[in-house]
């Protein structure tokens, strides 16, 4: 019986006498480029140790996000939900514009990104204001009603 994992011969060849030591080029065309000495190439499937990497950035470097942008964004969105608190709102209102406003013009510069940040942290300081000074006039007309205004002056 045959051994089933043993190489069989190439159409063409005779099995008496094996297989040529090296490929054999075919007439007309040149053969391949001869390997480097001590050099041998991995087989198909090997990990290829020590194989040069790719640069991690081909464009340069990464961008950078602008901080004020993001703490303008969070601020605005805070403000936004704690509208409803007097005091506290009008101040985190104007913070939210005015770091969102410092992160827009941060962001347009070359290598820096986070102007949609930016303008969305502005968006919400802006529709934050609205109802907190409104509410602030609301609060103050009460107390005035009430008659509670000297709590604040005396």
């Amino acid at each position: 019986m045959t051994d089933p994992y043993q190489q069989q011969p190439y159409p063409g060849q005779d099995p008496a006498q094996g297989h040529p030591s090296g490929p054999v080029p075919s007439p007309g065309y040149p053969s391949g480029p001869t390997p480097t000495p001590g050099y041998a190439p991995a087989p198909y499937g090997a990990p290829m140790y020590g194989a040069p990497y790719a640069a991690p950035y081909p464009g340069g470097a990464p961008l950078k996000t602008s901080g004020l942008a993001i703490a303008g964004m969070v601020v605005g969105i805070v403000a936004l939900i704690f509208f409803w608190v007097p005091f506290f709102d009008v101040v985190a209102a104007i913070t939210a514009i005015g770091l969102s406003w410092a992160g827009m013009v941060q962001g347009g510069k070359p290598g820096w990104t986070g102007q949609g940040m930016g303008i969305a942290g502005l968006v919400c300081g802006i529709l934050a204001a609205i109802p907190a000074v409104i509410f602030l006039v609301w609060f103050f007309v009460s107390l005035s009603a009430v008659g509670a205004t000297c709590a604040f002056y005396c």
